[in-house]
């Protein structure tokens, strides 16, 4: 008798992360910063290994100006996807869910998400100079933990990422 094969390669885990514009919200004339993002796609998910999944993503805020020394202050936070909570997302494949989270380090010790509940943002301040646009990436850490029992399929979430001026 052969043992049954399980398809693990089929369970593809994308997550979105939109992202809400913000235009001339800055000090100064002619003042815009605009926010974009790509996706974190953790591949495949082999829910018999006992390690974690990791991936990264990143996010984008540009901002310029048409005069010199303009001063920009901006945070950019994280929504909390369909699970409703930034300290527990999940995605989602039907009515089967797998856990993961968004972090804003390396060692993901710190959740990303609106600055509440023990969640973190991130942002920067600086000078504008003159016609010069400045943009600052941020990575994106995402973690799916270990020994999760679920499904083969494509799992997916969507958040919103915001600038905050």
């Amino acid at each position: 008798m052969r043992p049954a094969l399980i398809p693990l390669s089929l369970l593809m885990v994308p997550v979105i992360i939109f992202c809400e514009r913000a235009e001339a919200t800055c000090t100064g004339l002619g003042c815009s910063c605009s926010i974009s993002s790509d996706d974190v796609s953790f591949g495949t998910y082999d829910p018999l290994s006992g390690s974690n999944h990791d991936a990264t993503g990143e996010v984008r805020v540009t901002c310029g100006a048409l005069v010199a020394s303009v001063g920009v202050s901006y945070t950019i936070s994280l929504s909390s996807g369909s699970s409703g909570t930034a300290l527990s997302r999940s995605m989602a494949n039907g009515g089967s869910t797998l856990a993961y989270n968004l972090y804003t380090n390396p060692s993901r010790t710190s959740v990303w998400g609106n600055g509440a509940g023990g969640t973190v943002t991130l942002g920067n301040s600086y000078t504008l100079s003159l016609l010069f646009p400045k943009t600052d990436a941020f990575p994106v850490y995402g973690r799916i933990p270990p020994g999760q029992t679920v499904g083969a399929g494509s799992y997916a979430d969507s958040l919103v990422a915001t600038v905050t001026f």
